[in-house]
């Protein structure tokens, strides 16, 4: 049995069997084939990947393709995005999984079981696929449901592949009346025409590549994207619903990415969001292991940290969503331009009481909240805000210089304390002109 018993090999399962081996754990990381697509990453994912040490995923996703937006009648060319065959993708997280010495098994889960011991999970023979003490579930949207705490609009993605020439990769997104669209071409030639549209908007019995064929028909860029091409297959169907649900923190167990909250493909935060998470749950799962006691304060980081990620992703489909101003009156637009409700909540400017993560181990500790900062900095430059704000009250009136006598009270450098005193001034924790409040030549400021 070993430490961690991960389901599911995508971006969340991966990265987080490798933070959690560089962390001395010995983890069993379960996955299956899923089904073939072509889908975008976002620049950010793939810095996330490079970050978690996934280099052969990075190489995969090769250099970003160029990018075109037709959007409330505007066409822009924004940041490009890396166009992958998400099969390719898989077998380099798992590569990279197991260089980083994460125990791959590869079969479907089809039962899991919980002993005194820890979890185990066993195929649809019996057979033993993996065991662990914490289990984590990172299937996706394939993992058996949560209850959902929010949700969106539901929102399907038709989909279909065809092949053309061969031809410079890029893609192209574009808005219509009942929806959107996301246009992929791939060096070798194949070209994806995929539609997100209301999950009331096709009939229950529809002939789903009949549907698709038409709707294409209908929409000049889509038509013109594929010219000349011929179709690979039938149309497919996926869920692209924006929810979150509970991630299910227990002593042993925690659902991550997907499986946890799945964001609105428009956001472009899908990858990233499951990357950031995954790092995230590994600095919850190692503080677990060693203090189980530390259950509560994981658990409200956990929650805080879920619903934070949702929320931002949310909010940037969202505007997306209501820059699209032409159709405002369609039942899609208008949902979705509503939703979601309301943001998360803020907390006062000033010093509360959070759990961070502080060297991979998850604490509750003071930091300093503003506006633009809600989960609070904990320090800057490697200095502690709120011991430093109270060594600044003891005596602020002091004369000489303010950072030599903060750095000798609290045992730090003075040019380090030198830094974290400047970005107080200039936050408005501090006045500007306090003496020793100035960064120093050759500081430079960090968080």
């Amino acid at each position: 049995m070993t430490d961690v018993l991960i389901l599911g090999g995508g971006p969340a399962g991966t990265v987080l069997a490798r933070r959690l081996t560089a962390l001395g754990h010995v983890v069993t990381l379960v996955t299956c084939a899923r089904r073939r697509a072509i889908e975008g990453l976002s620049l950010r994912a793939v810095e996330g990947l490079r970050r978690a040490g996934c280099l052969q995923a990075v190489t995969v996703a090769g250099r970003p393709a160029a990018r075109r937006v037709e959007w409330n009648g505007q066409h822009t060319a924004l940041n490009g995005e890396h166009l992958v065959d998400r099969g390719h993708l898989d077998d380099a997280l798992l590569r990279d999984a197991a260089d980083g010495g994460a125990i791959l098994c590869h079969g479907t889960a089809a039962a899991i079981e919980r002993g005194t011991e820890g979890w185990r999970v066993v195929d649809t023979t019996g057979v033993t696929l993996g065991s662990g003490r914490f289990l984590v579930e990172a299937r996706g949207r394939r993992a058996p449901n949560a209850p959902a705490r929010e949700s969106g609009p539901r929102t399907l993605a038709i989909g279909r592949v065809y092949q053309g020439s061969a031809r410079r990769a890029g893609s192209a997104a574009f808005s219509f009346a009942d929806g959107w669209a996301w246009l992929a071409a791939l060096p070798d030639g194949r070209r994806v025409v995929q539609l997100f549209i209301d999950g009331a908007a096709i009939p229950a019995r529809a002939d789903l590549t009949a549907w698709h064929a038409a709707m294409v028909a209908s929409l000049p860029q889509a038509t013109g994207w594929i010219a000349d091409c011929t179709p690979i297959g039938d149309a497919e169907v996926s869920d692209a619903t924006a929810i979150r649900r509970s991630p299910g923190l227990e002593v042993d167990r925690l659902r991550i990415g997907d499986a946890a909250f799945a964001v609105d493909p428009l956001s472009g935060h899908g990858v990233f969001a499951a990357v950031a998470w995954a790092f995230a749950a590994a600095a919850a799962i190692d503080t677990l292991a060693t203090d189980p006691a530390a259950l509560p304060v994981v658990g409200r980081f956990v929650d805080d940290r879920c619903a934070e990620l949702f929320a931002h992703a949310a909010e940037a489909g969202n505007q997306f969503y209501r820059a699209e101003e032409r159709w405002v009156d369609r039942p899609f637009w208008r949902h979705r331009a509503a939703w979601p409700p309301a943001p998360l909540p803020s907390a006062d400017r000033g010093i509360h009481s959070r759990a961070v993560v502080v060297n991979d181990r998850i604490e509750e500790r003071r930091v300093l909240v503003t506006p633009a900062l809600p989960r609070g900095v904990l320090a800057i430059a490697g200095i502690e805000l709120s011991p430093l704000l109270e060594s600044v009250a003891i005596e602020p009136s002091l004369g000489g210089d303010l950072a030599d006598r903060c750095g000798r009270q609290l045992g730090q450098p003075a040019g380090h304390v030198a830094v974290a005193l400047a970005w107080l001034a200039t936050n408005g924790f501090l006045p500007r002109d306090l003496p020793g409040a100035k960064s120093r030549p050759g500081q430079s400021r960090q968080r």
